[in-house]
């Protein structure tokens, strides 16, 4: 943690090393893992060695006295079973479990995913605050070399200006530094959220942050039926949500082979070495058939096709809203394009507009109102070009998120 500046990179690396989220994503996909591997251990036989060691005593009384039973001593042996056949019980067991495991593989992504776009929303929130708070910075700066001027031109010896011109120079700077704690204020809280995010002590200041370079290229992406559909295929979320409704297909399976005829192979063998010895071979074939059991097998099977339709259905309703997001966010990265190239041009055109109305002012040929006019759109300028970079960069990787491509620091995991 002891560095003088923290790259997106940076940020990006650890929340990848340190967000719970993430974690536990993972450790879900272990989970399934596991329920997999046990899918499969149900294919093959047990062997369950033993070890016994009684010490039991009985006392019966009755009418010739009292009868002492003692018994002490160890047994050992050993038990193996395995199920040869079972109609695909196990089969279909396996198969599901495969398909959630796949499920949860995605899910982890999409974990991953949103929890790098939120570090590369708030790592550059971070760096709008700090710009923002520049701007407020000069607004103050500014405010205060008006004030400044506006006093000497009124002054007795000037009287280039009306005296009450100093009250609404006055006013706009005290409005000018509450602008500034604002902006103050949502720098520590931008800061605040980006440290919990990447797991960075609480008791800990975040280095100061590495400024990203304003855009000057601005690719268009594809058209946009093309995006929609790439997004619908390539989106982690979705690809989960297919592999759960795979995985329904199973348990329906499993459900309606439950709830008829079942035939299972099974072979069994034990053995006792000690104190005797034992051996016990069986081979057994067992056909079942649920005559009455008051419908619950049945209603269970049903359950099961109800939830896969169910899951059809918010499958459905998911790519619907999924085709609605990849639409949004393909106009916004769109329009915020275009954003940035006019606020560009309006913050270059304000320059120069605030530039000649404080040398007007100097020659007291413009009035107050004049330059307080000026350096507002001034800063509006500023303003509105800074939220345009930051809009457009955040834009970027939303889409990059909503239409399910790799995410930046994503390949290191």
């Amino acid at each position: 943690m002891a560095q003088d500046t923290l790259t997106l990179d940076d940020a990006l690396r650890l929340a990848r090393e340190n967000n719970g989220s993430i974690k536990a994503a993972y450790y879900d996909l272990d989970a399934a893992k596991a329920r997999t591997k046990q899918s499969i251990g149900a294919f093959f036989p047990t062997v369950t060695p033993r070890l016994e060691w009684n010490n039991t005593r009985n006392v019966t009384d009755n009418s010739l006295g009292d009868s002492i039973f003692k018994d002490d001593g160890t047994t050992t042996g050993f038990n193996a079973s395995w199920k040869i056949f079972d109609l695909g019980l196990r089969q279909y067991s396996l198969l599901g479990s495969r398909r959630s495991e796949d499920a949860t593989r995605y899910d982890a992504l999409q974990t991953l995913r949103n929890i790098l776009y939120t570090v590369h929303q708030q790592f550059y929130d971070a760096l709008r605050s700090e710009e923002l708070l520049r701007v407020s910075e000069k607004q103050v700066e500014r405010s205060q070399k008006i004030l400044e001027q506006t006093e000497f031109g009124a002054s007795d010896e000037i009287g280039a200006f009306p005296k009450k011109d100093i009250l609404q120079a006055k006013a706009d700077l005290l409005n000018a530094k509450v602008e500034y704690l604002k902006s103050k204020n949502l720098v520590a809280t931008s800061e605040a959220s980006l440290k919990s995010t990447i797991g960075w002590p609480n008791t800990k200041e975040l280095p100061q942050l590495v400024k990203i370079d304003a855009p000057t290229d601005f690719p268009m992406p594809p058209p946009r039926d093309q995006v929609v559909e790439e997004g619908l295929r390539d989106r982690a979320d979705l690809q989960a949500q297919r592999k759960r409704v795979d995985a329904q297909v199973f348990s329906v399976k499993r459900a309606d082979r439950e709830a008829g005829v079942s035939l299972d192979v099974d072979i069994n063998y034990s053995r006792d070495f000690s104190p005797n010895h034992n051996e016990n071979r069986n081979l057994a074939l067992l056909v079942t058939y649920p005559l009455f059991d008051g419908g619950q097998l049945r209603e269970a099977a049903r359950a099961q096709k109800f939830s896969l339709e169910a899951a059809r259905k918010d499958l459905l309703q998911a790519e619907r809203q999924a085709t609605a997001e990849i639409e949004s966010a393909y106009a916004e990265f769109v329009q915020n394009a275009e954003r940035v190239a006019a606020a560009k041009l309006a913050l270059e055109a304000a320059q120069l507009n605030y530039e000649a109305a404080t040398e007007s002012q100097k020659e007291g040929i413009n009035d107050l109102i004049a330059v307080l006019t000026a350096q507002v759109s001034l800063v509006t300028a500023e303003s509105n070009y800074i939220e345009a970079t930051f809009d457009y960069y955040v834009s970027d990787v939303n889409l990059r998120l909503v239409t399910g491509k790799p995410m930046p620091g994503e390949a290191n995991r």
